[in-house]
């Protein structure tokens, strides 16, 4: 375990930050593409079936946004790794949800696939103790998924920096210089993969974290249909925070109560769609409101430091707040906290661990301004 995560300076045109990612980040981008044809092999899905999804992305991804089309040919070219297989990464929640409702269809077999699990929060400036806000997540996935931190410095949109899987140039938990912050939660629900072509979760990612205000950073979460579902929470320097329960043509908006906003991975919303990922993981069911009630606890005097205290709770572990992976699941089901983040949007600035909260540091890492 590191002492954080590793960093890259992403500047210039977004194909030649595209090449310094492919270029610096090859291996590890080759074994992320291992690691999920592994996966969607273990739903049934091979690799040539999944590769034949991710060509249908690529002049998909090129109408819905050229410039991150251009970053992931970049990534392509700098790796030596095909724009295919790239593409793959890019969209990889909507293809393997797409494959998964095609071939469900009247054939009984494994579950739905698991999204990343999560648990993230927002406290308003009220009830911490320093007045400022602060949101972030403890991000639960594969446990040895290779990721690093973009420092993202493009011409004509704003700084970020963010949390990415190598491979994947959207970024995928960040602020930027306006102080828009993102973080994500998986969701399975009954309605997921029925129109699986459509612009890909990690293109609206990137655009969120190149917004200049709040507004503007909902906007690419709603403004067209989606494939799967998928729980965003956005947050602004001031302390102005909504949460997005983004189902394929439909979504649910939330609000902080008594100065409080905690979301894992089932649905808090009223909605006709029925949620499924408790019916697989029944531990979103313990995390959500432990989350909510250390922070209640703590309410009027909440530090960052009393936060990653708390991200690091251990109640109902291996399936806690602070992740674990558990022997008894099946190895391609298992996973772990990869990553803990608080982002401080006031500051321009997030704290990530490289690893396990309890076994890792928090290191800061501040956007250039």
């Amino acid at each position: 375990m590191s002492d954080g995560l590793e960093t890259l300076i992403l500047d210039e045109s977004p194909r030649e930050r595209g090449v310094r990612h492919g270029e610096v980040f090859a291996e590890a981008i080759g074994r992320n593409l291992d690691r999920y044809l592994s996966k969607y092999d273990y739903y049934g899905v091979d690799p040539r079936t999944a590769r034949k999804w991710a060509e249908r992305f690529i002049p998909l991804i090129e109408d819905a946004n050229p410039e991150y089309a251009d970053e992931i040919r970049g990534v392509a070219d700098g790796s030596g790794i095909s724009l295919t297989d790239v593409t793959l990464l890019n969209a990889r929640y909507e293809i393997m949800y797409g494959i998964w409702a095609e071939q469900a269809k009247g054939v009984a077999q494994r579950g739905p696939p698991l999204p990343d699990g999560c648990t993230s929060f927002a406290v308003q400036g009220d009830v911490t103790a320093d007045g400022r806000p602060y949101m972030g997540q403890n991000w639960d996935w594969i446990h040895d998924v290779e990721v690093f931190l973009m420092d993202v410095r493009p011409d004509d949109k704003p700084n970020h920096v963010a949390v990415t899987e190598a491979g994947i140039v959207g970024g995928k938990i960040g602020v930027n210089e306006h102080g828009i912050g993102l973080t994500l939660n998986g969701l399975v629900t009954t309605a997921d993969g029925e129109h699986p072509f459509r612009k890909p979760y990690h293109v609206r990612f990137r655009e969120i974290l190149s917004a200049r205000r709040l507004s503007e950073a909902i906007e690419p979460v709603i403004s067209t249909d989606r494939a799967c579902s998928a729980n965003l929470l956005l947050g602004s320097p001031e302390g102005e925070f909504i949460d997005i329960e983004s189902l394929p043509e439909s979504a649910t908006y939330l609000s902080p109560e008594d100065g409080l906003l905690v979301h894992a991975n089932h649905l808090l919303g009223g909605t006709r769609t029925t949620s499924r990922f408790e019916r697989l993981l029944p531990d979103t069911l313990c995390r959500a409101p432990r989350l909510r009630r250390l922070l209640e606890n703590r309410s009027g005097d909440l530090s960052r430091e009393r936060i990653q205290e708390i991200l690091r709770d251990h109640f109902n572990c291996p399936a806690s707040i602070c992740r674990h992976v558990d022997e008894e699941r099946p190895a391609l089901e298992r996973s772990a906290t990869r990553t803990s983040v608080i982002i401080d949007p006031t500051g321009r600035r997030l704290f990530a661990t490289d690893g396990p909260p309890c076994k890792a540091p928090y290191v800061e890492y501040a956007v250039s301004r």
